[in-house]
């Protein structure tokens, strides 16, 4: 069994959201995209054993704050009638499909479909029935009024907006959760039922060195050692047979108890029921109290894990919470359980990410290598290694779309047609560690070659005032002309603006390619193909600086590049203008070396530099100018 579909409404940065899940899941995207919201939803459903506790009564900034913005201006507005206004709800609905017979027992009363293939369960944080909306929405209005009767009109207009809105009240004592299976909203998941299903939440804020200590009741390894029954540690009770006897034959705490004695002579009386003698008794530990006492070690030479890396620590973190979910003993009394595992990269380098990558799906399959139907794994990651090495069809992007998080699933829109698996084909090889970047961006450039890409940064840093870092903008080497392969991302779904950068190849064989392509995705409003005016992207960089200050600029770079040649030409240049066909011969067997000149040469001072229109108006596509 495995959530197949989760729909996520009002949930913090969710407003209106469905993702299709996988029995193995990767979620990537930029940071405060919500991955970590989207696993905590799930925490919202299913019950937790040994992970720490999501409260299911959730606080006002748990709501989709544009949700509260829109209820807000709707009370502000006194021509809405309170009748017509909802407050709104949080609402979490994970569909559950392909579940075996055991756990058919324990979802039958949740089927939602007529073929009974899926069962529902969603959780629900409103506002309890007997709230009044229409009461608390009249209060809210007079209390308005009330305040501009107070402070008077003109000084209530001059209050910003947003301190207006600030004042209303939002009821949040007035909201309750209830979780209900199946789609009458009326029937509430039987509570035994729900707890056969668990969801563990390996969070990206782990404090791995606390957590590897029993020494606390909330430390993971005093929860994974406490989820025995106590039955199961009764034989270590008996190791403690005998030790009341030494500890009263022990001389040291034998010295202690005599000189306790004779201070409490000297200032207490001996009665008839009472004398100063005092002694001091071992009391038995229960099996908490042991199992505080513990805490791992690692390595031949044993080292307490304060001690350890935090690297190390995370591994071991991992790996005791993976253990204790495959106990096949403890499995019996669980059908089914979600692991949500952030940012597993934490404090590892590259070769061991790529090594914990590799063997992450092994958790959730069989000796067979099919799927176990009691596991689903979930993970989330920044790590272009890890990234990598998940299975591309089993990894889904959540991007930004018309201000509103979308997911897509990097090969969705693929089909199993001879040039849809050669594509698929080209883009497992081609996304690697450094590619892979256009996935946690909002705007992406493909390029032909390393020119192009050594070079693209610093045009768009000299046109926008911004690097293409701080606007989110990946830059992306096709090595050549494999634009098709890298759009048809963007054209099954995936990210906001494309631009393509190519060269005209005009008067070769190829001169009617660049046209073809931009005709192509002309009608794609995501996708803007720009083309060079001259044959090659290097002879419009030459063409646009033929004199002045471009032109000392491109004669330095020549004389780097090729240092008698160069010398030589720049020489016989004297005050006339670049020939643009003859300093490209000079170039065109070391464009990467000329690229790389180039760019130093633009950090230092860029000033007079001109910029090729087509360049201009690609950047101008990503990063419109204000």
């Amino acid at each position: 069994m495995y959530v197949s579909q989760l729909e996520i409404t009002n949930y913090r940065n969710f407003k209106n959201f469905t993702i299709k899940l996988k029995p193995v899941t990767q979620i990537i995207g930029e940071n405060n995209i919500g991955k970590s919201n989207l696993l905590d939803s799930l925490g919202l459903i299913f019950s937790q054993e040994v992970s720490f506790f999501k409260k299911r009564f959730l606080d006002i900034s748990d709501f989709n704050y544009e949700a509260i913005i829109e209820l807000k201006k709707k009370i502000l507005d006194t021509t809405v009638e309170p009748e017509t206004i909802e407050y709104p709800k949080i609402i979490i609905k994970a569909t559950l499909k392909d579940w075996d017979l055991k756990q058919e027992a324990v979802i039958t009363d949740w089927m939602s479909n007529s073929d009974f293939t899926e069962a529902t369960l969603t959780y629900t944080f409103a506002p309890v029935s007997s709230f009044n909306k229409v009461e608390e929405i009249t209060q809210q209005r007079q209390f308005l009024n009330d305040y501009k009767e107070e402070i008077g009109a003109e000084a209530f207009e001059n209050i910003q907006d947003n301190e207006i809105l600030n004042i209303i009240n939002f009821p949040i004592s007035k909201y309750h959760y209830r979780i209900h299976g199946g789609n009458q909203n009326e029937s509430l998941a039987n509570t035994y039922h729900l707890n056969q299903l668990k969801f563990e939440l390996l969070d990206a804020l782990r404090d791995a060195k606390s957590e590897l200590s029993a020494s606390r009741n909330s430390g993971l390894l005093f929860r994974v050692l406490n989820a025995n029954e106590e039955t199961d540690y009764q034989d270590l009770k008996k190791q403690l047979v005998g030790l009341q006897r030494a500890i009263e034959n022990n001389a040291a705490i034998s010295g202690i108890k005599t000189r306790i004695s004779e201070q409490l002579d000297k200032i207490s009386l001996s009665t008839e029921t009472s004398n100063n003698i005092v002694d001091l008794i071992f009391s038995l530990p229960n099996v908490s109290d042991l199992l505080r006492k513990l805490s791992l070690i690692y390595n031949d030479n044993p080292i307490r894990i304060e001690r350890n890396g935090t690297g190390r620590n995370n591994l071991l973190f991992i790996s005791l919470m993976l253990s204790f979910i495959e106990d096949p003993e403890r499995m019996q009394s669980t059908f089914f359980r979600i692991v949500g595992l952030e940012e597993p990269e934490a404090h590892l380098h590259a070769n061991l990410q790529n090594h914990l990558a590799s063997n992450l799906e092994g958790l959730i399959r069989n000796p067979e290598g099919e799927y176990r139907k009691d596991i689903q794994l979930i993970l989330t990651s920044h790590s272009n290694h890890i990234t990598t090495k998940i299975d591309f069809e089993n990894t889904v992007v959540l991007h930004y779309k018309n201000q509103s998080v979308k997911a897509h699933y990097i090969l969705d829109g693929f089909g199993a047609t001879a040039e849809d698996k050669r594509q698929i084909s080209y883009l497992k090889k081609y996304l690697d560690s450094e590619n892979v970047n256009l996935f946690y961006s909002r705007r992406l450039a493909l390029v032909e070659g390393i020119s192009e890409k050594l070079l693209f940064p610093i045009f768009y840093k000299i046109q926008t005032n911004e690097t293409v870092d701080q606007s989110a903008c990946a830059v992306v080497n096709v090595n050549g002309l494999a634009f098709k392969n890298f759009l048809r991302l963007i054209v099954n779904g995936f990210h906001t603006k494309c631009l393509v950068l190519t060269d005209s190849d005009v008067g070769t064989e190829t001169e009617n390619r660049a046209q073809d392509l931009k005709s192509e995705y002309n009608t794609v409003n995501e996708v803007d193909v720009q083309i060079s005016e001259l044959s090659t992207f290097e002879k419009d960089l030459i063409s646009y600086n033929t004199s002045e200050a471009g032109k000392d600029i491109l004669n330095n770079v020549l004389q780097i590049v090729r240092p008698i040649a160069g010398k030589q030409y720049v020489d016989g240049l004297g005050t006339g203008e670049i020939d643009v066909e003859n300093y490209f011969s000079l170039i065109e067997g070391h464009k990467s070396e000329f690229a790389l000149q180039l760019s130093l040469q633009l950090l230092k001072n860029h000033s007079g530099f001109a910029l090729p229109k087509y360049i201009i108006d690609g950047i101008n596509f990503l990063n419109p100018p204000s």
